[in-house]
Order: structure tokens, then C-alpha cells, then sequence
């Protein structure tokens, strides 16, 4: 649903507390080894990455060359030789399979009719071939001899034509930049018509289609991977990943290419205006492919490249390192420009961080209102903080945060309309007051968010030290909304938000525009993850590139494999930004979720304790409640 239709109802305010900045930093090389980025998923077929595919076979009835040109369309090798078999001479050439890939369950799932006339015919008659209809038409062949579905030419007298018809339900979508979207169950049913003719050798050969491919949810697992894109954040302090779908078999001469150029098109509508390019406007590759040999990427752009500043040029160089290091045949990237080398200073700043860790517990609220470090073995108590636990007696304490430095602390007030702060070791606590307020999140530049329903239009930020650092920030486009809860992601550069619509639940990930200062200025469009809520309760941050979410979706919703879940019960969700969406064991009573380095590290909080993951199954951790990483 576009945000921009959703009828607004009620005005909310985004407030962020301004803290400690914190970075990481490291040196790039000019050259030499690949950065490694996301580890690209198993294959769930056990290293089966190229499929077979059977070309047209004789005697074929029209259904059945559709049939096979829809099984061997997903085989990519050979520029999809096999599926252009099933192609008249004159399609062969012009087909574009890498326009759009519509993603659907499974063969049992697809109908296929031919068209008598404009109108259907049952499928049992078109697939099997009359005998008159078997062998080559001649032109003494009567038209009303012809079979079902099966016309003349057009001003022909020896050639005849048949459509069939193809109908799925869409599980997903890939369009041409790579740039995955989940589809609703029941949300979209794909209608394809394919034109055929009865060649001269008397053979269907399929003459008119659809430019993209339909492909089994099986077989896309095994021919499209995921990639991450990488742009730097406006700082150079972190590398930000932006998700996409390719065709992929080990050693693909073609992958490379096809990420670099990704690379150079720049980052998805929603991320645009958070992260930065380092890549001067105008540059593109000056060659048609990336060359790899002996493990070393070398990527030769255009003369515009020159304009870039040294520490652009290291940029450049580390999002390619970065992003073709998730290839197992490259271990280096060389930049030239119009064959020429590129010069990259080796001392012009910190090398970016890559998929930022937190690197610390959790911490929770114990029975006494006090903020605790959790442990199996007993929590710990975090020293220093009495100006802030003083307030549980009266406010009732909820929702603890930490800062990435562990220096910083948040909470809210049980009835959600005041939020603490305080630093570790002093004597006072900062306040902000509101109503509805979210739990608090952290960002690495230690601004501290919540989102809070005041009735008023306005979103601001305060800093701690200071109420004159207070910023306005544009959301506007969160009118309308309740939301239940807002995380911002570890490199500080984008945020995820459960919120409802008139009590329909909706994930949404969006960008963080700040000024050249780092100030938080806007909120962009966002993007949506999870079509099929029916509740939302939470969500969290899992790592660079997934979240995970603590709600229940429609019936119909079903993992990677080709078995249905239960979706009577809320559990948690790791969702891939931009891919799938997988579910986690469901643990009874969640109410919130946190999660540190991966998935392994989930947790759940009850209304009684929280909950830790050890294997397939749930148990006690800790008798702490509202669970909480570093952020």
C-alpha cells in the first residue's frame, strides 16, 4: 500500500536526543586484497548452481512448448540457449529474460490453457495433439480441421497460429535492476499470453511474449543469489549496503560486470538521500566488462572518474573491493580510467566500517527498576546509574538503551510519556516528555530516537548536554500512523518501523538524511518489507542487511522450503531487507524482541522475563524484562 494514499489520522513526533559520536577507523589500501562483504547464502540444494533444461521436443501440442520454454527459461546458461530453442527464429533474438523475474510457488501452482477464438479451452484438450494437428499442415488442410485453439495466419494460407494463456499466483518480483519485493498471498495473480505458429517443418514454436521470465520459487533459489551493492554513508565512516538479485553460477564471467554496474547506477529511491557517492556524476565503465584474471578485478571507468577527490578515490575503491568480495574468484580490484592507471593515496582517511558489530550483552530492568546486564548466571547490575533508577518508584521503568560506547543510558516511563537519559556515573537525568512514546533507540552518532504521538505536527531532536541542539526532522510522511516501534540501523543510516493503519500492521525500512554536520534532517519515503502482517508487535536489527520482526502473517505465508507454517501465532520473522523473509521458532508470550551479532544472539521478552534461543526451542535467560542491545 503507498504510503502517500494511507489517510492520515493522527500526527506524530520523532524525537532524537543528541549524544557522544562514536567511528571506527582503519587504513584502505590503493590496491590488494578484496574487502569481504556479506557472505552469500548457502544454496539450498547443496551446491546445485547450474539447472538442466530439455529443449522442444517433435509433436509438442502448443501447451506443451510453453510448458517446456517456462521450465527452461530458468536456466541462465548460455544466455538462456535452451529456452530460445522454443522461439521462432525471429524471437530469438529480441526475448529479454533479464527485464523482470515473477517469482511463483511451484509448477502444481500454474495453469496453462490454450485460447479457442479469445476464449479458454479445458487444459486436458489442448495438451493432447489430434492426430489431424500432429504433423505438418499443408495448405489443402481445411481451417475447420484445425485444432482447438488453433487458428489460421493471418493473410496465410499455410501457417497456423495458436495463444496459450499461462496464470499464477506471484510469491515475489525481481525487476531489471535486481531489487526484490515480496508479493501478498492472493495480492497479484500473473496473466502471461504467449502467441504461437506452426512452423514449416511443422513444429509450435512460440512467436509472440512477454519480455522476463516466470520462475518456480525451487528453481529461483537456485539460479538467483543476493548480492549487497555498497555506498558509503555522507560521513566515509561506514560502507551501507543496498540488496540485489542475480542470476549467479560459480566463476560467472558476466557477475562481476553486473555489479559494478549496479555500483555506478547508484543506490534504490528510498537510501538516495542517506548515503553519499563517491563515484563523480558521469562515470561509467569504458569497457563493456570487468576482466578478472588470476583472482585481480581490474574495473576501467570513464575520464569523469579523474574528478574525483583523494578521499573520494578511496571510497570508490572500497565499495568495489567490498562489493565484488563476495565473489570467490576475485581477491583484489585494480582501478583504471580509459586504460590508464587510476592514482589512490593510501593516506587520506579511515578505512569505512563494513556491517558494524554491537559487541556487548544485553541489558534489561530487573524486578527492583534497576538497569541490569544479562547473563544465565545472574544479572549484573550496571554501576552508576542511580540518577536514572531513582525514578522507578514513581515512573516504573521500561525500555531500557545503550549507547554503542556503553557510556550512555535511556528508558521510559511505564505509562510511554517520559523518556530518561543519563550518562553512566552522573548525578542528573535528562527528560523529554510526549505521549506514545516508542522504546529508544541509539544510533552510532549517539542521537537516542523515539517516536512519540503528541497530536502535533512536529519532529524534533534534542541533545542532552544542550536543549539548543533540538532539530526538526521531516517525517510527514508518518502521519496517519500509530507506530509501535522504530530501530536505526547500526551504521546510522537507516531506520525500521512496525506501525499500523486503521489497525493494519505494515514494516517499513527508510533512509536518515542528516546535514553536513550529521544532524538528522529527514526521514525518506520508505520502502516496504512484509506485505502479509495481520500484527506487529516489535522489531530489531539483526545485522547489516536483515531485521527481524515479532508479529503474525497471513495464512498463505511460507518460508524458503515448499512447506506451509503456522501463522495462527505471532513469532519472530528475520527478514532479509530487499528478499526473504524467514520464520523463527514462535516463543509463547513475546512481547519484544533484540537481537546483537546475527541471528544466533535473538531474544524475546515476556511480561515475566526473557527468552534466549537454544536451537529450535525457547528458554529462560534471564528474570529481567524489555531485553535491549547496544542501540
Amino acid at each position: 500500500m503507498s504510503v502517500d494514499r494511507l489517510r492520515a489520522k493522527t500526527l506524530l513526533v520523532l524525537t532524537l536526543v543528541a549524544m557522544l559520536g562514536l567511528s571506527g577507523c582503519a587504513t584502505i589500501p590503493d590496491h590488494g586484497p578484496v574487502v569481504s562483504g556479506d557472505v552469500v547464502n548457502d544454496d539450498p540444494l547443496e551446491g546445485v548452481f547450474r539447472l538442466a533444461a530439455e529443449g522442444p521436443k517433435a509433436g509438442q501440442t502448443p501447451v506443451e512448448v510453453v510448458r517446456g520454454f517456462l521450465a527452461a527459461s530458468a536456466t541462465y546458461s548460455d544466455d538462456h540457449a535452451v529456452a530460445r530453442s522454443f522461439l521462432s527464429p525471429e524471437r530469438r533474438l529480441v526475448w529479454r529474460p533479464d527485464t523482470s523475474a515473477t517469482v511463483f510457488r511451484s509448477l502444481t501452482t500454474l495453469t496453462t490453457r490454450q485460447l479457442s477464438d479469445g476464449a479458454e479451452i479445458p487444459e486436458q484438450e489442448a495438451a493432447t495433439p489430434s492426430a489431424s494437428t500432429a504433423g505438418t499442415p499443408t495448405s489443402a488442410t481445411p481451417a475447420s480441421t484445425a485444432a482447438p485453439g488453433v487458428a489460421r495466419a493471418a493473410g496465410s494460407t499455410d501457417r497456423e497460429v495458436a495463444e496459450v494463456v499461462v496464470r499464477t499466483p506471484a510469491i515475489a518480483e525481481v525487476d531489471s535492476s535486481g531489487r526484490y519485493s515480496v508479493v501478498a498471498p492472493g495480492a497479484k495473480v500473473e496473466q502471461r499470453y504467449f502467441g504461437l505458429v506452426r512452423m514449416d517443418d511443422g513444429h509450435w514454436r512460440i512467436n509472440s511474449l512477454d519480455d522476463g521470465i516466470l520462475i518456480t520459487r525451487n528453481d529461483f533459489s537456485v539460479t538467483f543469489k543476493p548480492y549487497e551493492v555498497y555506498f558509503p554513508d555522507p560521513s566515509g565512516e561506514y560502507l551501507v549496503p543496498a540488496p540485489h538479485w542475480f542470476p549467479s553460477a560459480p566463476g560467472s564471467p558476466e557477475l562481476p560486470t553486473t555489479l559494478v554496474r549496479a555500483l555506478l547506477e547508484g543506490p534504490p529511491d528510498w537510501l538516495e538521500d542517506a548515503v553519499a557517492s563517491s563515484v563523480p556524476i558521469g562515470t561509467d565503465m569504458s569497457v563493456s566488462a570487468v576482466t578478472v584474471e588470476n583472482g585481480t578485478a581490474t574495473v576501467d571507468l570513464t575520464s569523469p572518474a579523474r574528478d574525483a577527490d583523494d578521499r573520494q578515490r578511496q571510497l570508490m575503491l572500497a565499495q568495489l573491493q567490498t562489493t565484488l568480495g563476495q565473489l570467490p574468484n576475485i581477491s583484489s580490484v585494480r582501478i583504471t580510467v580509459d586504460q590508464v592507471t587510476f592514482n589512490i593515496p593510501q593516506d587520506s582517511g579511515p578505512r569505512p566500517v563494513v556491517d558494524p558489530s554491537v559487541g556487548a550483552a544485553a541489558v534489561g530492568i530487573d524486578t527492583k527498576g534497576r538497569v541490569v546486564r544479562l547473563a544465565v548466571e545472574g544479572n549484573e547490575v550496571v554501576e552508576g546509574l542511580e540518577a536514572l533508577t531513582q525514578y522507578n518508584s514513581v515512573y516504573g521503568l521500561t525500555y531500557p538503551a545503550v549507547s554503542y560506547d556503553g557510556g550512555w543510558f535511556a528508558a521510559l516511563s511505564s505509562d510511554r510519556t517520559r523518556l530518561f537519559l543519563a550518562e553512566a556515573g552522573a548525578d542528573s537525568t535528562f527528560q523529554l516528555r510526549g505521549s506514545g512514546m516508542t522504546a529508544p533507540s541509539f544510533d552510532p552518532r549517539g542521537w537516542v530516537w523515539t517516536v512519540g504521538d503528541t497530536g502535533v505536527q512536529a519532529t524534533y531532536a534534542a541533545d542532552a548536554r544542550s536543549e539548543e541542539s533540538r532539530v526538526d526532522v521531516d517525517a510527514s510522511w508518518l502521519e496517519g500512523f500509530e507506530v509501535e516501534a522504530m530501530r536505526v540501523s547500526r551504521d546510522g543510516t537507516r531506520a525500521v518501523l512496525a506501525i499500523t493503519d486503521g489497525g493494519t500492521p505494515h514494516v517499513f525500512i527508510t533512509g536518515i538524511v542528516r546535514d553536513d554536520d550529521g544532524r538528522p534532517s529527514r526521514l525518506t519515503q520508505p520502502m516496504g518489507l512484509v506485505p502479509d502482517l495481520v500484527t506487529v508487535r516489535d522489531v530489531a536489527w539483526v545485522d547489516e542487511s536483515h531485521v527481524a520482526v515479532l508479529g503474525r502473517r497471513k495464512a498463505g505465508a511460507a518460508n524458503s522450503g515448499d512447506e506451509q507454517i503456522q501463522t495462527e501465532v505471532e513469532r519472530p520473522w528475520i527478514v532479509e531487507i530487499g528478499g526473504r523473509i524467514q520464520p523463527i521458532t514462535a516463543v509463547t508470550g513475546a512481547q519484544t524482541i533484540a537481537v546483537g551479532d546475527g541471528p544466533a544472539s535473538l531474544v524475546a521478552g515476556t511480561a515475566s522475563d526473557t527468552q534466549g534461543r537454544s536451537g529450535s526451542t525457547w528458554a529462560k535467560i534471564s528474570s529481567a524484562r524489555w531485553p535491549a542491545f547496544p542501540g
